[in-house]
Order: structure tokens, then sequence, then C-alpha cells
């Protein structure tokens, strides 16, 4: 990445007094709407306000090493709605001839394509920005804007806030099972910087999960030189599926054909995989078929056809739908066929301490009896929690206990109208309250991978500008005024 990348996003503790718009979150959906809105009002204030921020934006794309690879094909990853090629082309100038489009690249490549798209849109906007690192800890509505108020004590005042923080963690799987093991053997979080560095690299480690996140960490874990034996256990015991093999011709199935509740879609869709397979084709082209249709479907499902989706086929979904580069699970399986590395269908039972820091872990198979190991680490891979309301993050409660958000009726995420405003306990629409990414699951099911975050940005982001040139013809006029870069950020902001 460029020095000016560099020094345009240089974050720092300056808090605006007040703003045009405040977008809550450092990642993916956090600097595309910055990006958008820097567009839309050139001459316009903005803050963004992320707790942590990475060298690169958000975890996916900040928290991982060079080896970590997208999930998706290179030439599906642009930025932009109107423009998915955006990152071939930038990866053709940087790296050229490394990469075809139907390739997997490191996400190290994607985070450094944002930061640079990011920064270009800022230097010739203009745009008055402050880059804040802090976290929204309340949010207070008021009568001509939005308060908020940061863990530091400080708050700003903007006419429009956009959130967009992602997910917040589930709980440790050890919450309820660790009777008092070292914290240092314990990783709630593996983007941590060192997590993958051990002090004795052949000893035994644990991994809970085994979706996308648990590859990751094992990928991690090898890359950093360990050598010992790799457990990985989870409720469901399998690994994701791999993609399909590149050139395969897509398949165009209408809406129509996945009419009904749970039981008929999926039916339809395991026909429809069947048929491919017997004509000597991938089973994945046509699970692809549906993406287009996922958030029509999800939402003509009642309340009660929702709750059985997500308690009978939602890990069978995830691990077909949210799938990994063949050459990833290929690794995977030859660890697994050499021993270095376990699979395990069972859940901790529980966790106690052992000699040396060491930890005794106790490990509930699916069949009910228990297993013991003794490992130096345990990962919390682990994913997301599933339900809004049991939240410890400290925005998002008091939203919903403020009533300016309403958890959405499965407790998903939070509720919104189809513009991505928020919708408060009474259900009403707020100009103020805009919504993206993945938070929005509630309503939409689709909305955590870049295809869905970058049309959710540019909504978000026409939106809140919208409000603001309503209420502020001053800013909209300066919005249309010739801008210099050397008047896009002001004393203090990065």
């Amino acid at each position: 990445m460029t020095s000016t990348a560099n020094q345009l996003l240089a974050w720092s503790d300056v808090v605006p007094a007040d703003t045009d718009v405040a977008v809550v979150g450092g990642g993916f959906s956090g600097l595309m709407t910055l990006v958008h809105l820097c567009r839309a009002l050139p001459g316009g204030r903005f803050a963004v306000i992320e707790r942590r921020p990475l060298p690169r934006p958000g975890i996916a794309y900040g928290g991982c090493d060079h080896g970590h690879l997208l999930n998706v094909p290179v030439a599906r990853m642009g930025a932009f709605p109107d423009d998915h090629g955006a990152f071939q082309r930038w990866l053709d100038v940087h790296r050229p001839g490394e990469f075809a489009g139907h390739d997997f690249a490191p996400r190290m490549l994607f985070g450094e394509y944002m930061m640079e798209t990011v920064a270009g849109e800022i230097a010739r906007s203009g745009a008055r920005i402050c880059l804040v690192r802090d976290s929204v800890v309340h949010v207070e509505q008021m009568p001509a804007g939005v308060e908020l108020m940061l863990a530091s004590g400080r708050a700003t005042v903007a006419r429009a806030v956009v959130i967009a923080p992602g997910l917040p963690p589930s709980r440790a799987p050890w919450a309820r099972v660790d009777h008092g093991v070292s914290r240092l053997a314990l990783v709630a979080n593996p983007w941590e910087p060192g997590s993958f560095t051990l002090p004795d690299q052949s000893a035994e480690v644990l991994v809970v999960g085994s979706g996308l996140t648990a590859i990751d960490v094992v990928q991690g874990l090898r890359r950093a030189g360990h050598r010992g034996l790799i457990r990985m256990v989870s409720r469901h015991g399998r690994l994701p599926l791999p993609h399909a093999a590149p050139g395969e011709s897509p398949l165009a199935l209408p809406l129509e054909h996945f009419a009904g509740g749970p039981t008929r879609v999926l039916a339809a869709l395991r026909k429809a995989a069947r048929e491919r397979m017997a004509a000597g084709v991938s089973w994945q082209v046509a699970l692809d078929s549906i993406r287009p249709h996922v958030t029509a479907i999800w939402k003509s499902w009642s309340v009660q056809e929702r709750r059985r989706f997500l308690r009978t086929a939602r890990a069978l979904w995830e691990i077909h739908r949210h799938r990994a580069p063949r050459q990833v699970l290929a690794d995977m399986e030859a660890q697994l066929a050499a021993g270095t590395l376990t699979l395990e269908h069972g859940d901790l039972a529980a966790l106690r301490p052992a000699p040396q820091g060491a930890i005794d872990a106790e490990i509930r198979s699916a069949g009910g009896g228990v297993h013991a190991y003794r490992v130096a680490r345990v990962f919390n891979c682990i994913g997301p929690g599933m339900s809004v309301r049991d939240t410890v993050d400290p925005m998002l409660s008091s939203l919903l206990r403020s009533g300016l958000a309403s958890a959405d009726e499965v407790g998903l995420g939070l509720r919104c109208d189809a513009d991505g405003r928020l919708l408060d306990s009474h259900g009403k629409a707020d100009d103020r309250l805009l919504l993206v990414g993945a938070l929005r699951r509630g309503d939409l099911w689709e909305s955590t991978a870049v295809p869905e975050l970058r049309v959710q940005a540019a909504n978000a982001a026409r939106a809140a500008a919208e409000l603001v040139a309503r209420e502020s013809p001053a800013a909209a006029a300066a919005s249309r005024a010739p801008q210099s870069p050397e008047a896009g950020i002001p004393a203090g902001c990065g």
C-alpha cells in the first residue's frame, strides 16, 4: 500500500464535536459507506469510529496473514456494485500475471486494494473526515441529530449515523465449563497478534469449531511453524465443502422453482444438485442458483419456518453455502489422513488446569462419551453469536434498551426497512439511523459477503447524504463547489 494511503487513513483520538454523518465500524461495510458518502457529498463532514483499527479493514482482511485466502473468486470481489471486476484489475496492475478471475487471492491483498480505494476517494473528494479510534457505548436520539457517546467519555453529534460494526462475537465456548485454567492458554480471539506462536511448537492444541475460521486457524498455525497435533471439535463435526472447479457454466433457476417452506425449498435444491451431478457437472452450481433468491425466500417464510430452518438445517446449509477453496481443503484432508489433524463430533464438557499452564480438556462426543486430552492452547472458532438479544456489546445493548432499535422476530439481528433504516420498538423507521452488514441477517439472511455488503453500503450512504442535503442546504452547496484535497482533513483527524 502506498505511503499516501497510510497517511490519509491515519486513525487518531480526535473526536469532532459534530459531523454530518458518523459511521460506526471501520471494516469493509463502514469504509465503503465512507467512499460513497465522499462521492455523494464531496464537501461533507464525516467521522468513522472504530474501536480497534487494523492495518487493513476489519478482522477478515486486517487480522489475516499472507496465506489466508478469499472465499470468493477475484472476478467477483470488486468493492463497487457496478464494477465487480475492479479488484481483478487492481491485481493485474500490482501482481501482473499471478491471478486469473477464478482464483482465490490472499485476503491481505484484498485489504490493500480496499485501503487504496478508500484513500484515493478521500483524496479526490476533499471531504472533511475524522477517523476516530474509539468505540460507541450509547446512542441518544436528539431533535435534530443523534449523539454518540464514546468509551473514552467523549461524544459527537451527527445528522445521520450508519451502523456497520459486523456481528458481535459469541460468548466463548468455555464460559460455563472453565474450572480456572490460565487465561494465557485460552485464545478467545485468534486474530490477536501472536496467537499462532506457541512456546512449544510441538504441543497439542484444541480448536473449537470446524468452519471457515477454524480452517484459517489451522492453516495459520502451520504457517507459523506449529508441528504438534491439532484437534478440532464441533457440534456437527464437518468441514466446509469445496468450491467447484473453475470453468463450469452457471445455472439460472427462477424464484418459483424454490417456492414453499424450508422442506420444499431444500428438496428442490437437492433435486437440482442431483440433476447436475447426473449430467457430470458439479452440485455447487445448483446451489449457487438459489443465491439471487435467498432473501426473497427467507422473507416468504414464517417465523416458525425460519426457526425450524435454523434448528434443523443451518449447519448443513453453512458448509454447502460458505465453501472453501479447493487447495485449502486438500491440505486439510492431507493433514487428517496423516494424523496431524483430527476432527471430532462433540462439544466442550470441561476445561481444567494442568501442570505448566496446560489444560486438561474434556470433550463430550455425539454418542455421549467423554474423552480427555491435554492441550497447550484452546482456540475459539465457533463464530458470531446467534442471538442479538443476548449481546453484551454496549452500543447494541443501548439501542435495544432505549427502543431506538428492535430485534427481528428470530433474534438474529436488528429490524430495518427495505432501505436499511432501523425500526424502533414500535416498528417506526428512523431516517437518522441506518444499518449495513451482518446485523441485517434476521431480515435478509444473506448479509455477510461482499456482493451484498457493497450494495448496502451504497444505499445507506445515499440515504444519509439525501437527509443531510435536505436539512443542510449549505452542506449540499459545498458539495457542488470545487474541493481541494488540502481542505479535506481537519486538524487532528486522519
